[in-house]
């Protein structure tokens, strides 16, 4: 096994989310870090800017590493703003460039045959593929044109398109498309359905994943986690992690190939606590791992000791038939599973007969949960006042999803004795100020926390949070079903920080504050 990323970019971005690769020895190191051989590079510039310096700064920046390969961004001509695509490809091939990279919806022109076709029809007749960026976004966004690249594959049959950055929102579009193009790839950075790449070698898809990364903007070490611990047998990793990038660039690699990371590293060197997770369905994404047992088996594969979860009927409308479907998934697994009650503010006494009815009783029930936004409510509305009263007499602890003006530092001192935990602090980039504004209040306030589950994974990031807040205040979760426990749990064992950081962070703090898990 040897890991070939596909999606490297080098040189600063406009706005510096992540730590940018100045020159091929920052990033050099960072791959070796991270046990990574080979790359396919960018430059930021030509991705956001000047295409065509940008990709002359590209050759200049990897001149001399053998083990950097170059792919140029390119797009249509209109009115002779970039070269013929004849010329362009020619002269592409002549510098060694391996594949070509669009941005159609950076660069503002439609992702159809009567726009592209003149460019890949050159791209086609080299044989060098076609990697399709649609740029970062959220998980919900639905912006990638399916249909049309659907179209361009069936008409273009000897030309390959490697689709980055698809999300857990896309997965039925992806897995659907699987069946219907073979000439299409999916590099997988942001893409973390649970148990995802055992699925895709089950199904027989596993030759149509490439690896990437999205360095230096996302941090590399969730898809690095996710592929080692993602159930592939011997032949699938091979071709994940390399096998098929080079045989689509043409690459026939002599590089001295690194050792890539042990399996063994992704693993926490304490027992973990995830202490974000769901049971149940959201059909909004796909939740194909269901059920306390499957949930068992991820766990074991990945090594997370325990894990606290919500029910998703119960965050939505029908609070008490969740918190029961909860309470049927916790009994069989004492030791492993344990449950949020969700508490609605808009239906109070529904909450209160189910905060006692759970938590009085000798169960599995650890704390509350509050989705503030789904329930249109902030966390000071009165309809919380009942259930954080008795969390507080309890000591318990309550994980919210905020609902954007939450009173954090006047509840939190109201409810001394309450541990409150913010959700989904990965959404920070380390740079934003209103992200800065809401998780610094975890610094200065006793009993306020952030867990780190989410989709988003900014290189870095999780050391500026550590800078902010101290790593005493920062507890792991997954989002589990909706995110997969590798992708998320390698946010913490493969980064840069500190063993004793990485202890407090993935079980040490939530043994301090979950008094009921044993």
């Amino acid at each position: 096994m040897s890991f070939l990323d596909i999606n490297v970019a080098i040189g600063r971005f406009a706005r510096p989310i992540g730590e940018a690769f100045d020159d091929a020895a920052a990033l050099q190191a960072e791959m070796t870090r991270l046990g990574i051989s080979e790359a396919l590079v960018y430059h930021a510039l030509a991705s956001e800017g000047d295409v065509v310096l940008g990709n002359r700064r590209l050759l200049e920046a990897i001149d001399g590493h053998d083990n950097l390969y170059p792919c140029w961004v390119m797009c249509p001509p209109y009115l002779g703003d970039v070269p013929d695509p004849e010329w362009w490809v020619a002269e592409a091939r002549e510098n060694g460039v391996c594949a070509a990279r669009l941005y159609p919806l950076h660069s503002l022109y439609p992702l159809e045959d009567w726009c592209v076709g003149a460019l890949l029809n050159e791209l086609e007749r080299a044989r060098m593929p076609v990697l399709l960026d649609f740029g970062p976004r959220h998980w919900s966004q639905t912006l990638i044109p399916w249909g049309a690249i659907k179209a361009l594959a069936e008409a273009y049959p000897d030309l390959n398109f490697i689709v980055l950055g698809a999300t857990v929102g896309d997965a039925r579009a992806v897995e659907s498309l699987l069946y219907a193009a073979p000439n299409i790839y999916f590099e997988y950075h942001a893409f973390m359905p649970p148990d995802m790449l055992e699925h895709v070698s089950q199904s027989g898809f596993a030759k149509q994943f490439v690896f990437g990364t999205g360095l230096p903007q996302r941090a590399a070490e969730c898809v690095v986690g996710q592929t080692l611990l993602g159930g592939l047998g011997s032949d699938e990793r091979n071709a994940v992690t390399g096998e098929t990038a080079r045989s689509l660039l043409g690459i026939e690699s002599t590089i001295r190939v690194k050792a890539p990371l042990p399996l063994e590293a992704v693993f926490a060197e304490v027992p973990v606590i995830d202490v974000h997770g769901h049971i149940g369905s959201w059909e909004r994404t796909t939740t194909p791992v269901k059920g306390p047992e499957a949930f068992v088996r991820s766990m074991d594969r990945c090594g997370i000791a325990q894990f606290v979860f919500s029910s998703y009927a119960a965050i939505h409308g029908e609070t008490t038939l969740g918190n029961k479907e909860a309470a049927e998934a916790v009994a069989g697994f004492p030791d492993r599973l344990y449950a949020y009650v969700v508490v609605n503010p808009n239906y109070p006494e529904e909450s209160h007969e189910d905060v006692h009815r759970y938590l009085d009783a000798s169960s599995n029930f650890v704390g509350l949960k509050f989705h503030c936004y789904l329930h249109g409510a902030q966390l000071h509305d009165p309809g919380y006042a009942h259930s954080l009263a008795y969390a507080d007499e309890h000591a318990l602890p309550v994980l919210v999803h905020g609902g954007g003006r939450d009173e954090w530092e006047n509840v939190c001192a109201q409810y001394p004795r309450a541990q409150f935990i913010i959700a989904h602090a990965c959404i920070w980039d380390g740079h934003d100020p209103d992200g800065r504004k809401l998780h610094e209040r975890a610094r200065t306030t006793p009993n306020l926390y952030v867990d780190l589950c989410g989709s988003a994974a900014h290189r870095g990031a999780l050391r500026k949070l550590i800078n902010l807040i101290g790593a005493d205040k920062i507890l792991y979760g997954s989002d589990f079903p909706m995110f997969d426990f590798a992708w998320e749990l390698a946010r913490v064992t493969l980064s840069d920080i500190n063993d004793e950081e990485k202890r407090l962070i993935c079980g040490d703090n939530a043994r301090r504050i979950f008094r009921r898990i044993s």
